[in-house]
Order: structure tokens, then C-alpha cells, then sequence
């Protein structure tokens, strides 16, 4: 029978204020309900005619006068921080293994909390710069063009076969408000190229869940924001980046105020040991909550990508591109790209299991790698069971295959994205070409000389949090086949064995039988010794 996990949900109204459910999109004659101290309607600077979004971010700021400055220190802007006196991140440096690179994919920054950024020339300290209303916006009609890197659509635009209207900027800056779910959503569900496709836990569905699907967001219960986990100081959004650990396992109790704009964990509301059985809590400091309580990924209505091939990529038909479309559980995706390759989908995907304390390490540009040691793991969690900080951690493994410089033994970036000319791969599909010019812009050396090579993508697994009658059984844990196969630095019970282990089992059955045995005998023995000496008894009186 399962072992049911129970979650106590401690008094979260103490300290939290619930998201309003998410709405549909608004016409022009609606307008939001005001839930601010502010009503933006009313502020005589927004009541003009906006052609260019800059100028509504100059419009904020004479009133939100340190915005600017808060949101220039933010991950969110820089998209870099210097760990171990490197800059790290997609602006600079790291790679993944779907898009590869954001310096030369200009279509990245179109989740870029800015407006402009296509090359060298963007200027990161100008605050008219800053995007305030893909965050704030509360009509649903704010879209970010890919084509203009990350400003919105001033005029309608035929994209992918659909109209997309200009969006009225006056309008939207008169009705925003706190970040909602559809706010994280439009670029946090939408990386790598589609819905769902690069965190298997994150997508469009969160927008408005089932209760089965995510107990904390679903609207038939707590409905969560966002930002009642990922708390927000100055701007600063609790969470892990590069230089920061996700959450203090040294410190599992930590209340949460204490956690705002830097940590985020389980225990900030759920405390360490939540259960009430003192087994399943005794778990607690080796297994993470999030193991056994995020069965499969991808658990709603859509695809997430399992693997990624780019080595395919530049097939023409007739000269030209195009696309291989499959269906996988009722679901049609993209199964060949010439711009990209092929993929590989899934749904209600039972994740892998590492060992994991918050933190990712995470190639560079720089970095040396062995290609006999193939696939090679560009963001590996750290930690392992001799770790006090680590525990037992579900993640989604992208599998990709990418280029890579066979003289230099380094990952080499792409430059996807740009006019005839340029050396694009999406406009040329010449590999010599892009990778030359993916080299120049993200400064690297680039020998010539190249190859295809398999990596792994690590990402935590972390949202889609189901009920608790739908949490990992024990069985499937503690058998043979079990989920933690990938982890085999410790004794599970149930699915390891060892000889000394299984000698001792072995003694212990038969030395146990052979103590009952001879312990029957024994009290036979006697029982017949005392007969016998009663029977003596009776002759001799």
C-alpha cells in the first residue's frame, strides 16, 4: 500500500497575501481591478499618446525614482554574475544545450526585462532601458516582439501565420500592477523556443492549474502567485542563480520573512520535519520534499523537450527549409527542424534523481573538456550522500548534441539569428560560417576545426507540486526497479545488496531457525526429564 506523504500548510495567510486568479485577456473598454494603493488610470504623465516604450519607462520612474537603480543590480537585468572571478551566465560566457547561446540568438532577449538588447552597443546602465511592463502589466495584451529584441509590436504584424495587434501602450501603462502568474509565465514557460519546452515543470498550464496539477497555485485552493515562494526585495527575486545557492539546508527551519529576496525552499513554510510519522520525517535530511512530491513532469496538457540534436540541423528540401511534424500522446510537435535538428518529447515524465544542495556548477566558454568522456555535463547539481547540505533532488536531464571546437577541446556558440551576410545559421545554414561568427561575437577563440558532441542539461524540478495522495510510493523507491538507480553512492533498503549483508541475512534466518529448534528440543528434554522424575515420585510414595 502507498505510503501517503501529509503536507501540513502552516498558516500561510500569516505572512502571504494570495494572487487573484489570472484572467483572460483584456479589450481596450476593461480595465483591471485596482488591488494597488495606486490607481495608474489616474496619473496625468501616462494620459499621452506612447509611440516607443522607453518613454513609459521614463514616465515611471519620476515616481518610482529607485526602481531603476534596484532593478540594474538584479540577475533579471544582467543575466551575469561573476563567480570565481568570472562573469557566469547566458549574457556572457555559459551555455545550455537548447538555444545554446543568447549572443547570437538576438530572438533570447525577447525575454529580456529591457528593450533593445541585439549586440555589443546595448547600454545596460541607461534605466529607459528597463522593461517596466512585462512585469507589471495587467491586461494581458503586453507582447514582446523577437524581431525588434524584446521591444513590443508598435504596429500589427502577421506573426506565425497569426495577426498581432499593436499594443496600446498608454492603456497598459494606466492598468499595471504586482507581477502575476501570466506575467512570470510569458518568458519563464516560454525559454528555449516554446511552451513547456525547457523546464519540465514549467508552463502554460500554471496559468490557471488544477488542484491536481499543482496544489499551491491551483485556484480551487491557495492559489499562489509566484511571488508567494519567489519573495521579492528591491526588485530581487528569491531563487537560485549563478552565484547563489536556491536554498540554506543548514538552515532548513529559516522563516520565510528571513528568506525574502535571496532563498527559497520547502521548509520556509513546511518546516523540516512536516509529517506525522516520524519514518517519512526521518527521510527529510537526505530526501527532498520536492522527490517525492513531483511524481512525473510535464503532468498537465503539454510537451516538454527531452533531447535536442543539432548535428541534423540544415537539412533543405528544394533549396529551402522546413519542417517534420509528429504527434506524440495525442499532442502533434516538431519532430525535424531544419534550423534546429531533432527533438525528442515527453509527457508525465518520471524525472532522474541527484544529489543537490541548491547549487549548479556550470561550464563556460572556457572550459576544457574530455570528448571520450562523452555525454558531457555542462551544468552538473553538486553535492553527494556524504554532503550534510545535499539531499535527494528530482531533475529534468536534457540530453543534447551540440558543436564543439575538436582542436581546442571547448563548447563553441552558434549565431543563429541575423540578415543574409552575416553568417546566420538560421538565414545560411553554413556550420563553418555560424560557428566562425557565434565565436567572434561571444569572444572566443574558434580553431576552424569542429564536431558534434552529446551533453547533459540539468534543471530541478520543482513546480507541479501534486497532492499529497498522489506522492511517490515507498515500492517505488525501495525495489529492484527502482527510481534512484542513477544514484549508487549509498545502501538503499530493497534495491542494493551486498554478500557481507547477505551472509549476515542468511545467518540470522538459519541461526534464528536453529535457536527455535533448539530451543523445542531443549523444552522437550526437560518436559520429558520432569516426567520422568514425577513418575519416580509416584512410585516410590
Amino acid at each position: 500500500m502507498k505510503t501517503r506523504l501529509v503536507i501540513w500548510l502552516l498558516c500561510v495567510s500569516a505572512f502571504s497575501v494570495l494572487a487573484q486568479p489570472a484572467s483572460a485577456p483584456l479589450s481596450d473598454a476593461q480595465a483591471p481591478t485596482i488591488t494597488s494603493t495606486a490607481d495608474h488610470s489616474q496619473f496625468d504623465s501616462l494620459h499621452q499618446e506612447f509611440d516607443y516604450a522607453p518613454d513609459v519607462t521614463e514616465a515611471c520612474l519620476e515616481c518610482h525614482t529607485e526602481a531603476g537603480k534596484q532593478l540594474h543590480e538584479t540577475f533579471h537585468w544582467s543575466w551575469r554574475k561573476e563567480v570565481d572571478g568570472k562573469m557566469v551566465g547566458k549574457g556572457e560566457n555559459a551555455f545550455n544545450n537548447y538555444c545554446i547561446s543568447a549572443k547570437g540568438n538576438e530572438s533570447c532577449t525577447q525575454c529580456h526585462i529591457g528593450f533593445g538588447w541585439r549586440n555589443e552597443e546595448f547600454d545596460f546602465a541607461a534605466e529607459e532601458n528597463i522593461d517596466c511592463l512585462v512585469c507589471h502589466d495587467q491586461t494581458g495584451t503586453y507582447e514582446k516582439s523577437a524581431a525588434s529584441s524584446g521591444h513590443p509590436y508598435y504596429e500589427d504584424t502577421v506573426v506565425g501565420g497569426r495577426l498581432q495587434k499593436a499594443v496600446d501602450l498608454s492603456f497598459v501603462a494606466q492598468n499595471v500592477g504586482d507581477p502575476g502568474r501570466d506575467n512570470c509565465l510569458s518568458c519563464h514557460a516560454l525559454g528555449g523556443g516554446g511552451n513547456g519546452v525547457k523546464h519540465g515543470d514549467t508552463d502554460l498550464s500554471l496559468a490557471n492549474p488544477e488542484y491536481a496539477l499543482d496544489v499551491h497555485m491551483s485556484p480551487e485552493k491557495l492559489n499562489f502567485s509566484c511571488q508567494n515562494c519567489h519573495t521579492t526585495s528591491e526588485h530581487s527575486i528569491s531563487g537560485r542563480y549563478n552565484d547563489r545557492k536556491a536554498f540554506v539546508d543548514h538552515e532548513l527551519n529559516m522563516g520565510r520573512p528571513e528568506r525574502i529576496g535571496t532563498n527559497v525552499s520547502c521548509e520556509s513554510c513546511h518546516s523540516a520535519q512536516p509529517h506525522e510519522q516520524r519514518v517519512i520525517d526521518n527521510h527529510s535530511s537526505k530526501v527532498a520534499c520536492t522527490a517525492c512530491h513531483i511524481p512525473e513532469m510535464a503532468r498537465g496538457p503539454y510537451l516538454t523537450k527531452l533531447s535536442w540534436d543539432w548535428s541534423t540541423a540544415g537539412e533543405l528540401k528544394d533549396g529551402k527549409p522546413f519542417v517534420v511534424d509528429a504527434e506524440f500522446d495525442g499532442i502533434e510537435h516538431h519532430q525535424y527542424v531544419s534550423k534546429k535538428g531533432t527533438f525528442v518529447w515527453g509527457r508525465n515524465v518520471v524525472p532522474q534523481y541527484r544529489w543537490y544542495k541548491g547549487e549548479l556548477g556550470q561550464m563556460t566558454y572556457l572550459s576544457d573538456i574530455d570528448p571520450t568522456a562523452a555525454p558531457i555535463d555542462i551544468n552538473p547539481p553538486t553535492g553527494s550522500y556524504a554532503d550534510p547540505d545535499a539531499r535527494i533532488w528530482p531533475f529534468k536531464i536534457h540530453q543534447g548534441k551540440q558543436p564543439f571546437d575538436t582542436e581546442l577541446n571547448r563548447m563553441l556558440p552558434i549565431k543563429l539569428y541575423g540578415r543574409k551576410g552575416s553568417g546566420a545559421f538560421w538565414t545560411e545554414f553554413d556550420w563553418d560560417k555560424a560557428l566562425a561568427a557565434g565565436a567572434k561575437l561571444n569572444n572566443i577563440e574558434f580553431s576552424g576545426q569542429y564536431d558534434f558532441i552529446e551533453t547533459n542539461g540539468y534543471w530541478p524540478i520543482k513546480h507541479m507540486v501534486a497532492p499529497a495522495s498522489d506522492s511517490v510510493a515507498c515500492i517505488e523507491c525501495h525495489s529492484q526497479q527502482s527510481r534512484l538507480n542513477g544514484l549508487n553512492d549509498f545502501y538503499l533498503v530493497g534495491r542494493d545488496r551486498t554478500s557481507w549483508v547477505e551472509y549476515f541475512g542468511v545467518i540470522a534466518i538459519w541461526g534464528g531457525l536453529l535457536g527455535i529448534i533448539l530451543h523445542a528440543l531443549t523444552r522437550l528434554f526437560m518436559l520429558r526429564k520432569r516426567r520422568a522424575n514425577h513418575n519416580i515420585k509416584d512410585d516410590e510414595s
